[in-house]
């Protein structure tokens, strides 16, 4: 991933005036993408990769609670934050409980605090993805090491390690191997790679 691009933010009120403004304090720092409902929002998503999502929490047809929740569930890595000129604690703790709110942010907000968020929320996305794929990488070479240690102990002769070291690397790489797929289940190994 570049590090210099700008991260793909999505806007989402249902006030055009409000995106107009967000827009036009956050267009240098982020690639944005903007959207008028929650409907409009998911379309988005299915088309681009947005790495933080900043939605209003009061709007017609789906709320901000709502939409969180859904982008939760099919879009895990998206960072989501719920901004709203209402302070209603009861929609803070169902956001935070059910959406796995990043942040909850009221109106109205300071500017430069705003932008510190969103470069905040940026970079812990980009942590979630990079330690997803560190441990992919990881579960890759932990499974390349015990094929080889499997091939040690098949051609085992008087010149190499003893059988029970390489009976003990062979284990300890099926143990993590296990530990990996218990703490953090990742996607299954693409065809053709070592498994």
């Amino acid at each position: 991933m570049n590090h210099l691009k700008k991260p793909p933010i999505l806007l989402v009120d249902d006030e055009p005036e409000m995106l107009f403004s967000l827009k036009g304090l956050l267009r240098r720092e982020f690639e944005l993408f903007t959207a008028e409902s929650g409907r409009e929002a998911i379309e988005i998503l299915k088309r681009q990769e947005i790495h933080v999502v900043m939605t209003d929490q009061r709007m017609p047809e789906m709320t901000g609670i709502e939409l969180v929740r859904r982008v939760k569930n099919e879009y895990p890595e998206a960072i989501r934050i719920v901004f709203t000129g209402y302070a209603d604690i009861k929609s803070v703790i169902e956001a935070i409980n059910k959406g796995g709110l990043y942040r909850y942010i009221t109106k109205p907000w300071d500017p430069d605090e705003l932008i510190e968020v969103l470069q905040e929320a940026a970079a812990e996305y980009h942590r979630i993805v990079e330690g997803k794929r560190l441990l992919a990488d990881i579960r890759d070479y932990v499974r390349h090491c015990r094929e080889l240690l499997h091939g040690l102990e098949a051609r085992q002769t008087g010149g190499q390690a003893a059988p029970e070291e390489l009976a003990r690397l062979s284990q300890a790489a099926s143990d993590l191997l296990d530990r990996f797929e218990l703490f953090t289940p990742l996607p299954p190994a693409p065809p053709g790679s070592h498994s």
